[in-house]
């Protein structure tokens, strides 16, 4: 089973991928890049993760003539409401993960936010499927941390700088196992697969 994947995101993609590639081997994520070669895109300008969710989806699967699955996600800053969330991606100067960590990072740099209480984070991901005669299948997950400078090698993306109390970790200190079993965005992926393929000969 093939499911295009509405993203650009190469990070995002392979994420998705390898996590499948040991729970639903028999399904096969392929990114837009494989149908279009312009990067085009929505304007996502929905007032929820799932709106933009499914205007990506419908957006690339009107393009494509096939079903798609679109995410859309955001990092929420507990002491900072207003600025991330819904305008996540369209917050940033930077186009590196480090850019942006360092750019999150500098906005606690104040006195009154050093304390790790003050500096709680959220990570938000809603995947939306659309098939070929319009149904549509949603999934949503969350993840709540702390805000720390950067430790660990693994993921991508926030993994370095959101911390883990219970397990005294970055999602980057954990093993690739142990990050899709909290990471928002796979947690959805599985669910949505599965309303997938319990579908599929609709």
């Amino acid at each position: 089973m093939e499911i295009v994947v509405g993203t650009w995101n190469a990070g995002k993609l392979e994420e998705m991928q390898q996590a499948l590639a040991k729970s639903n081997p028999e399904v096969q994520l392929v990114g837009i890049n494989r149908y279009l070669t312009a990067k085009t895109a929505p304007p996502e300008v929905g007032q929820s993760y799932y709106e933009n969710a499914l205007e990506k989806a419908r957006f690339y699967a009107q393009l494509l003539q096939k079903p798609v699955l679109a995410d859309d996600g955001g990092l929420e800053l507990a002491a900072f409401p207003e600025i991330l969330g819904l305008h996540t991606s369209r917050f940033f100067k930077s186009t590196t993960d480090e850019g942006k960590n360092q750019e999150i990072l500098e906005l606690y740099n104040t006195p009154e936010l050093q304390e790790l209480s003050k500096r709680q984070l959220t990570l938000h991901a809603c995947l939306v499927y659309v098939t070929a005669t319009g149904q549509i299948f949603s999934a949503a997950e969350m993840l709540s941390g702390y805000l720390v400078a950067p430790r660990g090698m693994g993921g991508y993306g926030f993994d370095s700088i959101f911390y883990l109390p219970k397990l005294g970790k970055t999602l980057a200190q954990l093993s690739d196992q142990e990050r899709d079993a909290l990471s928002p965005r796979i947690r959805a992926l599985q669910k949505i697969i599965s309303q997938i393929k319990e579908h599929a000969d609709d």
